[in-house]
């Protein structure tokens, strides 16, 4: 039958029909989209846990980390869906006390619910990771359709002030590194970072060229030492305190103004410094 076929087309247009050499100027290629993409990265990046509660367009990307939670030899993920987002926000950042890479996935309703957590997290310096992305507003708005208006609401997201870094991933290629990037960033200033995307970027199906591993690097910052006599988790000798996992050392956490110690104290110097 096959050679009927080619004898067909010979006659009809002279030659069999043939692909021409691909011209992208690489060997090996991803095709992907944005949630996938994202994912891929997370488990590059080392991520251990990842929570969140169903919305569109961000969870596909926990659907994909839930269809790969054991990595062969190298340990295994935790995806974990809660009741709703609060709940969510609030996982994340006790695992990320735990010292495992931790991140949520959200949208714009998620990630409003989500912004006391996250508060809580920049006055505790946690370093956990948002992955937002972006679809029309305001409210339920529109779920199904993309939206790059949440810029200011990330940057400025929550009471009070608080360092947090915001990343805005342009295509597939840089959603990639950027994720990666985020956790990094995270770690090394103990900040919550968040990684802006959009619905195009989620369900579009790209092809970009094999991300290069070997340029890969992961920092997880300032750790404290073993065997210490006294550990203090907001030492305010150095801008950025060693940190130190849950189990490691008695610390304290709370929400309101803390020492160095993390006992709450309101004294306005205290506060201050």
């Amino acid at each position: 039958m096959a050679n009927i076929v080619i004898d067909l087309v010979r006659s009809q247009f002279g030659t069999e029909l043939k692909l021409d050499p691909p011209r992208i100027g690489v060997k090996s290629v991803l095709v992907a989209s944005g949630n996938d993409a994202i994912a891929m990265a997370k488990v590059v990046a080392g991520v251990r846990f990842q929570a969140y509660y169903p919305i569109t367009p961000a969870a596909d990307e926990s659907f994909t980390l839930e269809e790969y939670e054991t990595i062969g030899g190298e340990g295994s993920i935790i995806v974990f869906q809660t009741e709703d987002e609060l709940a969510a926000i609030n996982a994340a950042i006790g695992a990320a006390l735990t010292g495992v890479r931790s991140s949520v996935a959200t949208s714009g309703p998620g990630f409003d619910l989500m912004v006391e957590g996250l508060g809580w997290a920049g006055h505790n310096e946690v370093p956990v990771v948002v992955t937002y992305y972006q679809r029309g507003g305001p409210s339920t708005g529109q779920p199904t359709r993309g939206g790059q208006s949440d810029l200011l609401s990330s940057v400025f997201a929550s009471h009070g002030e608080y360092p947090r870094i915001v990343l805005a991933s342009g295509d597939h290629e840089e959603a990639f590194y950027d994720a990666i990037d985020a956790f990094n960033y995270a770690e090394t200033y103990q900040v919550p970072v968040i990684h802006l995307v959009d619905k195009f970027l989620a369900n579009t199906i790209a092809t970009i060229p094999l991300p290069n591993l070997d340029n890969v690097r992961i920092t997880r910052g300032v750790l404290a030492s073993k065997g210490l006599r006294e550990y203090k988790r907001f030492d305010l000798s150095s801008p950025i305190s060693p940190r130190a996992f849950l189990g490691d050392y008695v610390m304290w956490y709370t929400g309101d103004e803390h020492d160095e110690y993390g006992h709450i104290n309101e004294d306005p110097i205290n506060r201050v410094r």
